[in-house]
């Protein structure tokens, strides 16, 4: 049976909560269903489908894995915050993972400063332990699903040459593939022929990613990338778009178009830090955006000095189902981030000075060295569901009550994860144009 949901438009950002019900019943009535209740949890959230069926649990290599690529997001969205102080986006598992491939070919202090960055060297680890993780989570996010897509490229200029077993890792578990391009001969075809990939990895969401002519030079031998592209439809439309109000600050509001729907959610109401949390399902239920909304109207940053108290697994973990009046404005987001300086603040310096940096069991002499860390992300969020994408760079030289309100129209902050929790989005709305 085929239920078309039709968008309703109105003009003001005051509704009456028996309008809103009615409205949602009245659809539903129409279609001869009953609302469905959220059932985003008939699947545990420490298990993962193996080819789109399997189920198995959690191994302890992947509980680090998720709790490694959760810190590191949590570093990397307060060192970014500490320049962007508007609106965020980016995708720290696509950078933690382009970060984690290159550390597989550093050595010495390069290697230490790495892992110690992406937050591998909190638990006992070994490197073949975490490749063989990130094979199990790649195979689960990228079987049977059409949602999300995720690619890896390893472009070689014709003149270097790269260890076979950088290589084989590379393809064998982080499912990267490999090009030969000829950047000391012809620097400009190769720049375009990257920005095409991107675009083509992106679902044509990222265009010119490889901007700046001098990011692809004569002296580049070496470039990895990384593209993450995710675009689902809620699991529940809302059922109308209306024209409501957005609070930047408390004082200052704007309109914006708001999404509105009624029904069972997961929620969670902190009363000590202050903050109210909810999962959005999409359609493919293996993803799911969970919103924080701060208590007040300025809470956020309340909110973002507490980061260090939970984990988001942990919030997932003890939201429960209730009747929940959700309020969300559409937002879109497309940023560009120079990550050089905010993985040196991290204290990852030493693969970016020339002489110093040992990339030895990337190439046979120690000349290696990272001159840049792009990454650029994109994020569309209406009424239907949501389209997001980023790609990330490293690119190498030779050296030299009857329902709870969930009204989000003040700043928020935002993740977009699997079912069990492995966040791959990250972002931040304080203003929405």
């Amino acid at each position: 049976m085929h239920v078309r949901i039709r968008t309703l438009t109105y003009s003001s950002d005051k509704l009456d909560d028996k309008m809103i019900k009615s409205i949602f019943q009245m659809k539903s009535s129409q279609n001869k269903i009953k609302p469905p209740f959220y059932q985003f949890r008939e699947e545990n959230s420490h298990y993962l489908r193996l080819n789109g069926k399997k189920m198995v649990p959690l191994t302890a290599n992947l509980e680090t894995l998720r709790s490694t690529i959760h810190n590191f997001s949590f570093s990397m969205y307060k060192e970014v915050s500490k320049t962007e102080t508007g609106n965020i986006f980016f995708s720290p598992f696509g950078i933690h993972l382009i970060m984690f491939m290159a550390s597989t070919g550093a050595a010495s202090n390069t290697f230490d400063e790495m892992v110690a960055t992406i937050h591998l060297n909190e638990t006992s680890w070994k490197t073949d332990q975490t490749l063989e993780a990130y094979r199990q989570l790649l195979e689960d996010l990228t079987s049977a699903n059409d949602n999300l897509k995720l690619a890896t490229g390893m472009f070689v200029d014709t003149d270097f040459d790269v260890k076979d077993s950088f290589v084989e890792n590379s393809k064998k578990y982080l499912k990267s593939s490999m090009e030969k391009l000829d950047f000391r001969n012809d620097p400009e075809r190769q720049r375009q022929y990257l920005n095409n990939w991107v675009l083509i990895q992106t679902n044509n969401k990222i265009k010119g990613f490889f901007s700046c002519k001098d990011s692809i030079t004569q002296d580049t031998s070496l470039v990895l990338v990384n593209a993450v592209h995710f675009k689902s439809d809620w699991a529940h439309k809302c059922i109308y778009v209306y024209d409501g109000s957005f609070y930047v600050t408390p004082r200052n509001k704007v309109t914006v178009k708001m999404m509105s729907l009624i029904r069972d959610f997961q929620y969670l109401h902190d009363t000590v830090l202050k903050f109210k949390a909810l999962e959005l399902p999409y359609k493919h239920h293996g993803f799911k955006m969970t919103i924080l909304l701060p208590d007040d109207k300025n809470g956020l940053k309340n909110l973002e000095n507490n980061f260090s108290k939970f984990k988001i697994h942990e919030i997932s973990e003890k939201m429960t189902q209730n009747y929940v009046k959700v309020k969300l404005p559409r937002f879109k987001i497309e940023q560009s981030l120079e990550l050089d300086k905010t993985l040196s603040n991290l204290g990852c310096s030493t693969m970016f000075t020339p002489g110093a940096a040992n990339f030895s069991n990337i190439v046979e002499n120690d000349e290696l060295y990272v001159t840049k860390i792009l990454h650029k992300a994109y994020i569309d969020v209406d009424e239907d569901g949501t389209e997001a994408a980023a790609v990330t760079s490293l690119i190498f030289k030779k050296g030299s009550g009857l329902s709870k309100d969930f009204i989000v129209d003040h700043p928020f902050i935002f993740f977009i994860s699997t079912r069990c929790n492995f966040i791959l989005f990250v972002g931040r709305m304080t203003k929405i144009d």
